[in-house]
């Protein structure tokens, strides 16, 4: 998880494990469109709700945990890259295009439009799998790809991230009605409406706290405790470096200017 680890360290018992998550992350993704997923998410809030925080929260955050991303050419560019961009504001991009695509597959239009249809609900997973894993990478290391942030940020934007699902939750909770029209609620038969708000709201905070919290709290200690980072004392260095070439350049220019016109 740190931005200073390096794709080479030995922290081999998570290197062990990384076939596993990938492995984890497909079964999940797939158990949506599987029985007893896929009927009850039609029938009940708190499985479309499961359904919609597997996709969004542990299925990309497993991919990059697990990712064979390895030595390949375009991976390692793509790190170079990141690398020579570390700002913030960059990282909070993802976070809020990943807010967008979760924002709007929470809605109850999306749901409607989606439900009963495969070929949306795939979509649907994969746009929700596809941000989510924009967003992962700025919070967790997948060697090569290290996050461009610093603890402190990464601890803030999972807080952030966190919250809105959290938001969600609470808005399912306390509506008065049913969140989601197409589902049914029969008295003596299935779950009350008011139950399956309920329990839909408990899942979505749950999903979203195991996801986030160890992120969050990995994160704050680590800058609590003042640990060094080699990645961000190397950018302050190129970053001195550059302006420090940048003024000789424009020193030689105005030098360069000053003979002309002398000349002249």
């Amino acid at each position: 998880m740190r931005s200073g680890a390096s794709p080479d360290r030995p922290a081999a018992p998570l290197s062990r494990l990384r076939p596993w998550c990938l492995l984890a992350a497909a079964l999940l993704g797939l158990a949506g469109f599987l029985p007893p997923l896929w009927p009850l998410a039609h029938r009940y809030e708190l499985a479309q709700v499961l359904r919609y925080g597997v996709w969004a929260l542990l299925v990309p955050a497993l991919i990059v945990l697990g990712a064979p991303w390895g030595r390949a050419a375009w991976a390692v560019s793509l790190a170079e890259r990141r690398r020579r961009h570390p700002e913030v504001w960059r990282a909070a991009g993802f976070v809020a295009l990943d807010a967008l695509v979760m924002v709007w597959w929470f809605t109850p239009p999306a749901v409607r439009a989606a439900s009963g249809h495969p070929v949306l609900t795939l979509v649907e997973a994969l746009t929700l799998a596809a941000a989510g894993l924009g967003l992962w990478l700025e919070l967790l290391g997948s060697p090569p790809l290290q996050p461009r942030s610093g603890d402190l940020s990464r601890a803030v934007l999972g807080a952030v991230a966190m919250w809105l699902v959290w938001i969600e939750a609470y808005l399912v909770a306390m509506s008065g009605s049913a969140w989601y029209r197409g589902f049914t609620h029969r008295a003596g038969q299935s779950l009350s409406l008011a139950a399956d708000q309920q329990l839909a709201a408990v899942i979505l905070w749950s999903v979203a706290a195991v996801v986030f919290l160890p992120v969050i709290f990995f994160n704050a200690m680590h800058w609590l405790h003042g640990e060094p980072d080699p990645d961000s004392e190397l950018r302050r260095v190129l970053r001195e470096q550059r302006r420090g070439a940048t003024a000789i350049m424009e020193r030689r220019s105005a030098e360069a200017r000053g003979d002309g016109s002398a000349c002249a």
